[in-house]
């Protein structure tokens, strides 16, 4: 598979900040900034715990872009980074948590719409298996970065995606059994 136009581009990028061009480094972080935060999002589910995640991974890619063996590799390189960050963050209010019995969720605003179905069932699944979906579907990594990211062998990257797809299709289902009944009618 030959890459976009934009992994070209961030290929780019990165060879050209890893030869100390601070610009590169700084377009670079433009481009990768609100994907990142994003999913710093869908694993902290707490907006300043995503800004913090964020905030440190970008640290952790700028000290070590230099390091970064393969220049192809930085997509699934960012996307490790930024979960074991979360991971860290997670850990910390977890600890935080146990001392302390102030809440810190942020929950939806009263006047926010109702998630979609997709979402709601998205919610269901185990936090690897959401993660697993949105890396592969929304982001668009591909089997091998997946394995990258996951630090598990790309068989082992099919099968838990193969799962994750079949829990998140059960989960739609039962959300809307309407839909299941279109989706049987419509394979007769």
């Amino acid at each position: 598979m030959f890459p976009t136009p934009e992994q070209v581009a961030d290929e780019l990028l990165v060879l050209h900040a890893q030869s100390g061009d601070r610009r590169a480094l700084a377009v670079l972080a433009h481009r990768w900034e609100r994907r990142l935060l994003l999913h710093a999002m869908r694993l902290t589910n707490n907006p300043e715990g995503a800004r913090e995640v964020t905030q440190e991974t970008w640290l952790a890619i700028t000290r070590g872009i230099a390091r970064l063996s393969d220049h192809t590799s930085f997509r699934a390189w960012a996307y490790a980074i930024l979960r074991r960050k979360a991971a860290d963050w997670i850990r910390r209010r977890q600890r935080d948590r146990a001392t302390t019995t102030l809440a810190t969720d942020h929950p939806a605003p009263p006047d926010a719409p109702p998630p979609t179905p997709i979402a709601h069932a998205l919610a269901t699944l185990a936090p690897d298996e959401r993660e697993l979906i949105t890396l592969h579907h929304v982001e668009g990594l591909g089997i091998l970065e997946l394995a990258d990211v996951f630090s598990v062998p790309t068989g082992t990257i099919k099968s838990r995606l193969f799962a994750a797809r079949a829990h998140l299709r059960a989960a739609v289902e039962a959300a809307n059994p309407s839909e299941k009944e279109n989706c049987h009618a419509t394979h007769r």
